[in-house]
């Protein structure tokens, strides 16, 4: 029987899991030798890391320091977002039909309670932040 390319493709998958029978191995070897062009081709796809490879521990320690950095951003960006707006409500307005309306001025109340949730989420903001220099 004549090997050809395509059935030495075929098999190579069994071969770089080392999945295949002795026999398998040594006909592959043995072509991959007498074609050493491909022989470079299954090297460089066998040191080629693919997505659903294990990680070792040092990957695994950066895939968690960079997940932890991501939760804390998104989460003192949040802390940022909510803090600006609750400051700025406080200043909002709304015009209609010639009358002005002013939180600040009409609802003093309201005007101060969005004050002092700013307040709350600055000082949530500030702790965010001392507690990751720290760390």
């Amino acid at each position: 029987m004549n090997m050809t390319k395509d059935i030495i493709n075929d098999l190579i998958p069994l071969y770089v899991a080392h999945e295949c029978s002795a026999d398998t191995r040594a006909l592959v070897e043995e072509y991959l030798q007498q074609n050493p062009q491909q022989a470079d081709e299954l090297r460089r796809m066998m040191n080629t890391p693919f997505p659903g490879a294990p990680l070792s521990a040092q990957g695994l320690d950066e895939v968690r320091a960079f997940r932890e950095a991501r939760r804390r951003l998104r989460r003192r960006s949040t802390l940022m977002a909510l803090a600006i707006f609750f400051s700025l409500a406080p200043l909002s307005f709304f015009s209609n039909g010639g009358r002005t309306w002013w939180m600040l001025r009409d609802a003093p109340g309201s005007a101060l309670a969005y004050a002092v949730i700013a307040a709350v989420f600055w000082v949530c903001f500030a702790a965010d932040r001392r507690r990751s220099q720290i760390v």
